[in-house]
């Protein structure tokens, strides 16, 4: 597999383990009405910074033009739709940020609002993982030629580092496993094998 390939299915692997977070988080306010905000408040950090700004930067800002330029369309296909889901989620996020800040403030519809976000939140960008995991990286893989690989390599690793740098990779992964072992929770459904279709 090529390496910038598998760098992006590793982000993703932690990304899942976030998610199942999340979903642990619900329970726990479905159960007691209530999170500790400092954790949610972490959680969301990681998702805007890791999630978003780095992990969908590789994509939207160097995965993508390259496959435009092997002759993908960004407004139509595959790019369409995965641009397209990065834009809910980043809506879900702010759903969710909105419902911590109400939290944090003592609102009464705070844990319905976090609730409702944080489960299309989940739901979204674990099936976006699977299609591209499943159906866009390989697509990638047939259509970029040899040399855009060490060059896509070299780019996401600049982005890595200038966005979030390997101490806070490093305070990002030792968050996710205390918040895995304080807000556990059952896999998540099987998905289905997906497509580009809504």
């Amino acid at each position: 597999m090529k390496d910038a390939i598998q760098e992006l299915m590793d982000d993703h692997i932690v990304i899942l383990r976030m998610l199942a977070v999340l979903r642990g988080m619900c329970l726990r306010l479905a159960d007691k009405g209530t999170v500790d905000c400092a954790d949610l408040e972490a959680a969301l950090d990681f998702i805007k910074t890791f999630a978003d700004y780095t992990h969908h930067g590789k994509e939207e800002d160097l995965l993508f033009p390259a496959m435009e330029a092997a002759g993908f369309s960004r407004n139509a296909g595959p790019l369409a739709v995965m641009l397209m889901e990065h834009a809910q989620g980043r809506d879900h996020v702010a759903a969710l940020s909105r419902g911590a800040a109400a939290l944090k403030s003592g609102a009464a519809a705070a844990a319905q609002e976090i609730l409702r976000a944080a489960s299309g939140y989940e739901q979204l960008l674990g099936a976006h993982i699977h299609k591209e995991d499943n159906i866009l990286y390989p697509m990638a893989m047939n259509a970029l030629p040899e040399g855009a690989w060490k060059t896509l390599s070299e780019n996401f690793a600049r982005v890595e580092t200038e966005r979030m740098g390997p101490q806070k990779r490093a305070a990002y992964d030792r968050l996710i496993e205390r918040l895995t072992r304080d807000y556990p929770a059952p896999p998540a459904p099987a998905r289905p094998a997906g497509s580009f279709c809504h």
